[in-house]
């Protein structure tokens, strides 16, 4: 007999027929091994899936398995992880490997709550290995599964968690819940998309009481959004022979990543100033000199204003150090540096040919011209 809160038989055949035409080929797809499942999951959290496809294969070239990544440094898998960014993800992964390897022997436990327990597995990420790997009924309720039960059922989705968890646990409890989990996923990828709905094409549109309504585009409700906090961030250049400083930012570090270059946000003190303090903190001594560039940058609610100057080395061993390293910055490829480094790299490399000199940054002139505001050509995003 069929639960109150399971989808008719007919239902879930239309699901499966349009899953088996519309389904895309990924290679996450064509494994039943739960370590690459599970690496697949994480990497796509907050990640369009056509930007994980190449990290997912060459991470899995350098850690094919649990035993591999938890041997691995620190280093190796942010590196591997480089410009994939929510840096604190790929740590998650290694802590959960060693987990895995000290507690399981490096098999993943095909039961939810056992998952659960791992490092950096949640509800989700648990449901989604329990059912695709091993098969089991258990639900994966993902941003996009969320969406379609939501429209399906007319829930606006800001109170109704439980519901919808109830709702995605009936849809798993099918004789192929990997199938069905991946169906709904695909279909909130490919059909019920957050804007303009393609309703038409959608296999479950007779039920769908959102489209019955005329407004599917109203459901789930929009969540309740931070304020857009705009920040000043003041960026070191520092060259020699061709390569530039990076520095690994203490803990609030705002370009967020694992190496970036010397940064600090000097609020309503001269950036200047600020940015020199902030090199001292570090040990350096430099001079901080002309403005190279201004470019914008986002890192979700906060909107960076990047100032970057060049600044000259006086005194320091920054090669010695081991929060400091001198690389090439046209060549970032296996650095775990942040969005915000990667575009200021790209704009200034090779001693910023793109950009316009702007004035000294240092002195009365310096402060002068910055009240007159830069002279320097704004650089937008590549």
């Amino acid at each position: 007999m069929r639960r109150p809160d399971e989808p008719s038989s007919r239902l879930r055949t239309r699901l499966r027929d349009w899953y088996r035409r519309n389904r895309r080929d990924l290679p996450w797809r064509r494994t039943r091994d739960p370590y690459a499942i599970w690496v697949s999951e994480v990497m796509l959290q907050q990640t369009r899936v056509e930007v994980v496809i190449p990290y997912y294969r060459r991470f899995l070239a350098l850690f094919p398995d649990a035993a591999s990544l938890a041997r691995a440094s620190p280093e190796a898998v942010l590196a591997a992880w480089s410009g994939l960014g929510y840096y604190r993800r790929a740590r998650a992964l290694r802590a959960g490997a060693r987990a895995l390897v000290q507690e399981h022997g490096g098999r993943l436990p095909a039961q939810r709550e056992e998952l659960e327990r791992l490092p950096g597995i949640g509800r989700y990420t648990a449901g989604a290995i329990a059912s695709i790997a091993f098969g089991r009924p258990e639900p994966a309720l993902d941003g996009n599964v969320r969406r379609v039960l939501c429209r399906l059922h007319a829930i606006d989705g800001r109170s109704g968690g439980t519901r919808l968890w109830e709702l995605a646990a009936g849809w798993a409890r099918s004789r192929d819940p990997a199938g069905t989990n991946q169906a709904l996923m695909e279909l909130g990828a490919l059909v019920c998309t957050p804007r303009t709905p393609r309703c038409g094409s959608c296999p479950l549109r007779a039920r769908c009481r959102a489209r019955i309504e005329g407004r599917p585009e109203r459901y789930p409700a929009p969540p309740r959004r931070r304020a857009t906090e705009s920040v000043t961030v003041a960026v070191a250049w520092i060259s020699r022979a061709g390569r530039t400083l990076l520095e690994r930012p203490a803990h609030g570090n705002p370009l967020r990543g694992t190496w970036d270059f010397p940064a600090t946000e000097p609020g309503r003190d001269d950036p200047c100033t600020a940015l020199a303090a902030h090199l001292r903190r570090r040990g350096l001594d430099v001079a901080v000199g002309e403005s190279l560039a201004t470019l914008p940058h986002a890192i979700l609610h906060r909107r960076l204003r990047l100032d970057v100057f060049a600044c000259r080395l006086r005194r320091g061993r920054a090669a010695r150090s081991r929060n400091l390293r001198w690389v090439d910055p046209a060549s970032l490829d296996g650095t775990p540096v942040s969005g915000a480094t990667r575009k200021i790299a790209s704009a200034l490399a090779g001693g910023g040919p793109d950009a316009e000199r702007g004035p000294r940054a240092g002195g009365a002139a310096g402060r002068a011209a910055r009240r007159r505001g830069p002279r320097h050509r704004r650089l937008h995003p590549a």
